[in-house]
């Protein structure tokens, strides 16, 4: 039966705190055993308690899932930055990266399906939180990327649309193999730094998509394609005017 509980107003900020961590602990409890077709109803009986009450710690429904995202999302941020603190090789960084991501994916597959495929399209409090998270994310990697391109003598430009884009594809697939589970977590990790490491020059990756096996062919390529260019503009420069087609 569930329990009566006193004002929230009469209790410390402690122990308001307090009650809200255990609350969250019985959601996510209820999360880990239903997916993403929990109710409130079971995380209120999963507490001993009134849904009224439940949202009475929280404000509402959405301010009970932001408060569940903020708690998932802003321990991967802690663990991800824990990991790739002191590692200062750019190839392991971000290998590192992508198995902090999986591993909390692993470990809690229904809470993530909860909240990627469930509180974020029902609820923009817990949109907000989930969207400021990647834009976190995004800035630290962005911050790593930026370093290394300065390092390099790169373009800086490119730092920000490349972590966007990495976070993108590494959440997209991770959606895949959450359901696939054809390999281990470690290979499919292999796999997407392979990708986003050595991108369209790996040599399978580019015979696969007709651009080649080996840098010297893509030069070549590049050397044809500059040839071409020159040819053109000494016949555009003849005839006075661009060439069409």
């Amino acid at each position: 039966m569930p329990r009566a509980e006193g004002s929230i107003g009469n209790a410390t900020g402690e122990q308001r705190a307090g009650r809200r961590q255990e609350l969250l602990d019985a959601a996510h409890r209820v999360i880990r055993r239903d997916g993403p077709t929990a109710s409130m109803d079971d995380v209120a009986a999963e507490a001993g308690i009134t849904k009224p009450i439940l949202y009475r710690h929280f404000g509402n429904k959405g301010g009970l899932y932001k408060a569940l995202a903020e708690r998932y999302v802003w321990a991967l941020l802690t663990e991800r930055r824990r990991i790739v603190q002191d590692q200062t090789d750019p190839h392991l960084r971000l290998r590192a990266t992508i198995d902090a991501y999986l591993a909390f994916v692993e470990q809690d597959p229904q809470v993530y399906r909860f909240l990627a495929q469930h509180a974020f399209y029902e609820r923009p409090e817990a949109q907000a939180a989930l969207t400021d998270y990647i834009r976190t994310l995004a800035g630290d990697v962005a911050a790593e990327l930026d370093e290394g391109l300065k390092r390099a003598g790169g373009n800086r430009a490119a730092a920000q649309p490349w972590a966007f884009g990495i976070i993108g594809l590494v959440q997209m697939a991770t959606d895949w193999w959450l359901e696939d589970r054809s390999m281990s977590r470690a290979e499919f990790v292999d796999h997407l730094t392979n990708l986003l490491w050595t991108g369209m020059s790996r040599p399978e990756i580019g015979r696969a998509r007709g651009i080649g096996s080996a840098p010297e062919e893509a030069k070549s390529l590049e050397a044809k394609s500059e040839r071409r260019t020159s040819r053109r503009s000494a016949v555009e420069k003849k005839v006075g005017g661009p060439l069409r087609g």
